[in-house]
């Protein structure tokens, strides 16, 4: 089988100059969130810079997945706070970074697996009593980035070998080296070395697929560890395997008050996945017309010359009535109206006198 995929694909001579670079404006955002205090007006600005990305951040912001109503990346972040809005700059580039794939099978069921696998590691993450699970979720979806690389830079051998595979992780990593003469977990770790992303990232894009070993604490490379493999359980797999793995051993692996904390039905963990991927893909498969394009002027804080409160994860919240004008204006015409009346009443009480 392997030596078939020699002779369809001849051996790749990779190099990271062979991949293309990720969006620097997402790589920028990760990193002022990634610090301790995160500078509010930094933060809108960077996402403010590129036009098009911020249009669709602010179009999955409005979406049915958040609920909420936002018209400027400024109120995203304030409604939102920096860790989710990390997480929607995060799936709006890794959208883009990969949409020269997109039209080949193996890339969509790469982009499944990938948020399958973020949504797990929110979702594990916030069972767990994580502060920052958004955290989780962009660790999730950067945790294949290698494969999601090699999906970009050569999309046709890449769907081949797929197909040519054993069907099962080990032949399909070892099927990678002989291709591309190292795995889609090295090229991921050297991959964010480059980027210079905080080392977390490197590590779970470099071991996401050894099973941890010694304590048993939650941290980033287990929880993402764990969340491959149950996103592999309930059937988002890149490479379906011989014997499907058992749910049930999967979250057996984890302590049992997070497992307390999830879903007591694998169904309900799949419809948030479904979810997830309906609004992602209905949000971002196609680009803003120019006839709904969202002015420039929506894109951009108000006035970046105020000091606004900063954040880290959480975000400043608005007020309900900021965040609800139409009541706000209500009130006011009928507190207005209740004191025209009186004052009417006043005037023609004392005309009669």
């Amino acid at each position: 089988m392997s030596q078939q995929v020699s002779e369809d694909c001849p051996l790749k001579d990779i190099s990271l100059a062979s991949i293309p670079a990720f969006p620097a404006v997402a790589l920028r955002v990760l990193d002022l969130v990634s610090q301790d205090d995160a500078d509010f007006v930094l933060l809108v600005r960077e996402i403010s810079s590129d036009a098009t990305l911020s249009a669709q951040v602010l179009r999955l912001a409005n979406s049915a997945l958040f609920r909420y109503e936002v018209s400027t990346i400024q109120q995203a972040v304030m409604l939102l706070g920096a860790q989710r809005v990390q997480s929607l700059v995060m799936s709006v580039a890794m959208r883009n970074y990969s949409r020269a794939a997109l039209r080949t099978e193996a890339f969509q069921r790469c982009w499944q697996h990938t948020i399958a696998t973020a949504v797990l590691s929110r979702e594990i993450a916030a069972a767990a009593g994580a502060p920052e699970p958004e955290r989780a979720y962009s660790l999730g979806l950067l945790h294949d980035i290698g494969r999601l690389g090699l999906l970009v830079a050569w999309p046709d051998d890449y769907e081949l070998m797929l197909r040519k595979a054993d069907r099962n992780v080990a032949s399909l990593v070892e099927l990678e080296r002989q291709l591309f003469t190292m795995d889609h977990c090295e090229l991921g770790r050297r991959l964010i070395e480059q980027w210079k992303l905080p080392h977390e990232f490197c590590v779970v894009a470099g071991r996401h697929h050894d099973r941890p070993s010694g304590a048993t604490e939650l941290d980033s490379l287990r929880i993402s560890h764990l969340s491959c493999r149950l996103a592999d359980a309930l059937e988002f797999w890149v490479a379906k395997p011989f014997q499907p793995l058992d749910i049930e051993e999967v979250l057996s692996e984890l302590p049992y008050d997070v497992r307390l904390g999830l879903p007591s039905d694998p169904s309900d963990l799949k419809e948030k996945i479904g979810n997830a991927l309906g609004v992602e893909n209905a949000v971002l498969s196609q680009q803003l017309p120019d006839s709904v394009r969202i002015p420039s002027e929506r894109l951009n804080t108000p006035d970046l010359h105020s000091d606004p409160p900063k954040t880290r994860s959480t975000g400043a919240s608005l007020t309900r009535f900021e965040s609800l004008p139409a009541a706000w204006d209500f009130l006011i015409v009928l507190i207005t109206g209740i004191v025209f009346a009186l004052m009417l009443a006043g005037t023609y009480a004392f005309l009669r006198s």
